[in-house]
């Protein structure tokens, strides 16, 4: 290498770092990378195979067909695309690689998308922590923690949440150079822009995290006028707020879809009740949680798996994610005690004494969870903000222990009690072989630093012994610290329920099975817990089989109109196989489901509810053909020949899939008369009476008001006579079809009613109600007309154009920049 080419020892740090998590990440996701394993998860992380990968699914699809937009009637009832991750840089790799490889290939590509995130916050980490005077080692360690850390490990399972462990250092860092005056202080904006067109939910958090970060900063710095703070703090606020300016055209639409949704709560009790409930206390079950989390993510078990159950308070997921080593725990409770004794300034030690103390109030009480949840239920997903906290503090400690600093005895014992109760309760509880032996190795590793700390702490005088002495436990820790995390990273991706790059051949499943069987009823405890690893698989068989595929391409080719298909039988997903598989059904499942749908299931329907209320499942429900015709369900599949013939017609056989029509009239949009209040359909619905409120009546926000069925008007013959036929969509985002109406009246559409759809009933814009509760309704006049319904993003036109305008602003202010700089030189 040329002389003018060497690297210098930043860099080679860099490189090194990359170098080293490259390679625990094949060690971690070894049999991901090189065995028959998918990240794709059928366990606690369920959410993985029964709804993320058949969302991405989705998106390839339309890409592929070139049919794709906005609104997707694949998935449930209709979905708003901006509910999914559409901007996470990430998927979009993933995206583009399920458009050239195909939707079931993509899958094999997960991992590797998981590498290259682990990578990506070490080194964004590293850079964060060269904006300190932290010694290359302390980088070097600290970034190699972060790169593991267990929130990016363990919810980075869930894929697009494990791009918030990138973006929140890649804010600060930019918000550091912003406060001291650097190059790249110009990215702020850009780095928040990032993150708001990737997630609206986390930008949320980063930002919060981000403002109070600047307020302790700039608390921490000398010489400044009370105008100079005040002028930086709103300063960087500002640049914040340009960010998300420059991001609105993604953010706008994305929020007013999570506003639309089931999870968002009025705040109906009021600021008192908020307020009680912040500063309430949590179970001692959290408390008890908090005690063993930062030592480990994985001394609990997962989930029930035979005699195996999970032992902490929600799941292991929802739970306190807080490890990123135990050096970071050790190093956290000595930063409280020894900060004091320190070199730092006066109002720098305040400062950060003040951090700590918020900072443990929002992980004690309610108040952290409930604030970084928009106010609405308390959860813990904020706690990758945590990682970065920790693990700033063990880059201080780090350097402070080498530059001779005193150690508190009390905290470290205190530290080891609880250290070695967490990894003993953990040996105990664990059902598999691995997690006990990840705990010694916690164990093991944590006692080294523990004695590590302790040699540094008493061996001070500057003689070559105790300096050799000194640079061996500085070595021990380093090792400690990298064995201790990788060993807590690959568990994480050990005895996982998981996908296979390849079913199980159809003629070993009987011989399988009895394995699977075996194992089940095996009286060792651990064999037990292990029978659901032998289960066969049949995923790919089942979600991309021929037989079906000819199905479903009989119905495009014989049945013009918009209709929906559902199935009586699950296969390779609980209620999602609609979206891999191409067709229009009603199941889904979906943690912010339309607040209107899940009204009118509450009301009318809750047996679709399938698990949880995220779920709408109709296979458990096939047999009630009346469903199925009222939310447009004209076709059936099934893996029988023999249904009941007075509730579905056989049509044809394909293979092993039987096609079968509803005998009911069964369509997406139907005509009304007759009409009641909401009012009166909440009180009177019940599985007795539902069918005739339905058939018979629209409910609307102003319909008639009846006491029971009695005040039912009768079904005229206007009403029976008029028709709505909806056309197949080319792009889901727009319909068209026609009315036949015999009478003023009302179409009933099965859309889920949600901002953004517009009516236009031969070329004029009509207004749109809410019909049933949940679904979108519009009057026409008697007579024959025409339909245009058109589904624009809520958000996306206004969103758009404040971005632009914020875009401006930016590029303006940077020109702006480089003007006065180029005057000042001149000068």
């Amino acid at each position: 290498m040329k002389k003018g080419m060497k690297l210098n020892k930043e860099s080679q740090t860099r490189l090194l770092l990359l170098a080293a998590l490259f390679v625990s990440c094949l060690f971690i996701f070894r049999s991901y990378l090189f065995g028959d394993s998918v990240l794709v998860f059928d366990d606690v992380g369920g959410d993985t195979w029964q709804q993320y990968t058949m969302h991405y699914a989705s998106i390839v699809n339309h890409l592929r067909a070139g049919n794709f937009s906005l609104w997707d009637f694949t998935n449930g009832m209709g979905t708003n695309m901006f509910s999914l991750s559409l901007f996470d840089p990430s998927l979009i790799l993933l995206y583009l690689i399920g458009v050239v490889l195909g939707p079931a290939h993509m899958l094999f590509y997960l991992v590797w998308l998981q590498v290259l995130k682990v990578l990506a916050a070490g080194w964004v980490f590293y850079l964060f922590l060269s904006e300190f005077t932290y010694s290359r080692q302390a980088k070097f360690l600290a970034a190699f923690a972060y790169g593991m850390n267990g929130y990016l490990m363990v919810w980075g399972q869930h894929y697009q949440f494990g791009m918030v462990t990138i973006y929140l250092p890649l804010i600060l860092l930019f918000e550091e150079k912003f406060l001291r005056g650097e190059k790249g202080k110009g990215f702020f904006p850009v780095a928040v822009f990032l993150s708001g067109i990737y997630s609206v939910y986390f930008s949320y958090m980063s930002l919060i995290a981000a403002g109070f970060y600047l307020l302790f900063r700039i608390a921490m710095e000398e010489k400044l006028s009370w105008k100079q703070r005040m002028g930086k703090f709103f300063g960087g606020c500002g640049q914040m707020l340009l960010g998300i300016g420059m991001s609105l055209a993604a953010f706008l639409p994305t929020a007013a879809t999570l506003m639309n949704s089931s999870r968002i709560t009025s705040g109906e009790n009021g600021i008192g009740a908020l307020l009680k409930a912040c500063f309430s206390r949590y179970s001692i079950a959290y408390y008890k949680c908090l005690l063993i989390r930062p030592f480990s993510t994985n001394l609990e078990n997962l989930q029930t798996l035979g005699d195996g159950k999970y032992e902490g308070l929600v799941n292991y997921y929802e739970d306190p994610v807080l490890f990123c080593s135990t050096l970071a725990v050790l190093a956290a409770v000595q930063f409280v005690f020894v900060l004091w004794r320190s070199q730092e300034k006066k109002r720098v030690k305040i400062s950060l004494y003040a951090a700590c103390a918020l900072t443990v109030l929002l992980v004690l009480l309610p108040l952290g969870g409930t604030a970084f949840n928009a106010f609405t239920d308390p959860t813990n997903r904020y706690t990758y903000i945590l990682m970065v906290l920790l693990l700033l503090v063990t880059a201080w400690m780090w350097d402070y222990l080498r530059a001779g600093g005193r150690i508190s005895i009390l905290a470290l014992a205190v530290t080891a009690v609880l250290m070695m109760r967490a990894y003993m309760t953990g040996y105990e509880q664990s059902i598999f072989k691995e997690y006990r032996i990840n705990a010694l190795i916690l164990a093991v590793t944590g006692c080294v630093m523990l004695l590590c700390i302790l040699c540094l702490g008493f061996v001070k005088n500057q003689s070559p012994r105790s300096l050799k002495v000194r640079k061996v436990a500085t070595g021990f820790l380093a090792a400690a610290l990298l064995v201790n995390v990788i060993s807590e990273g690959g568990i994480t991706y050990v005895d996982r329920v998981v996908l296979k790059k390849t079913d199980t051949p159809a003629d070993q499943i009987p011989e399988q099975m009895e394995v699977y069987a075996a194992a089940a009823q095996a009286e060792d405890s651990e064999e037990k817990s292990r029978a659901v690893f032998y289960k066969p698989q049949t995923y790919f068989t089942e979600l991309y089989r021929q037989d079906l595929q000819d199905a479903l391409n009989y119905l495009k080719e014989t049945d013009p109109e918009f209709y929906r298909v559902e199935k009586d039988y699950s296969s390779a997903t609980y209620t999602m196989d609609s979206l891999a598989q191409g067709y229009r059904g009603i199941s889904t499942y979906n943690s912010v489901l339309n607040g209107n749908l899940k009204e009118f299931v509450d009301v009318c329907y809750p047996e679709l509810y399938y698990m949880d209320q995220n779920r709408y499942a109709f296979w458990p429900n096939a047999e009630d053909n009346f469903l199925a015709a009222f939310t447009g369900v004209r076709y059936l599949l099934s893996k029988s020949g023999d249904l009941d013939s007075s509730k579905y017609e056989l049509m044809q056989q394909f293979g092993g899939i039987y096609l079968y029509r509803n005998v009911q009239e069964a369509a997406t949009a139907r005509f009304y008369v007759n009409t009641i209040s909401e009012d009166s359909l909440k009180e009177l619905c019940n599985e007795e009476n539902r069918e005739t409120l339905l058939e018979n009546s629209l409910a609307l926000e102003d319909g008639r008001e009846i006491e029971d069925l009695s005040d039912l008007e009768e079904i005229s013959d206007a009403q029976k006579k008029s028709s709505v036929v909806l056309n197949a969509p080319e792009k889901d985002s727009c319909i068209t079809g026609t009315v036949s109406a015999r009478a003023d009246g009302y179409v009933l559409c099965m859309i889920p009613y949600e901002n953004g759809w517009t009516v236009s009933v031969d070329g004029e814009e009509v207004e749109t109600e809410k019909g049933d509760l949940g679904f979108l309704a519009f009057p026409v006049k008697e007579g024959e007309h025409q339909l245009i319904i058109t589904f624009h993003a809520p958000g996306l036109k206004a969103g758009a154009g404040a971005s632009i305008v914020c875009w401006i602003i930016y590029f303006g202010m940077i020109g702006y920049g480089r003007r006065r700089k180029r005057k000042a030189a001149v000068s």
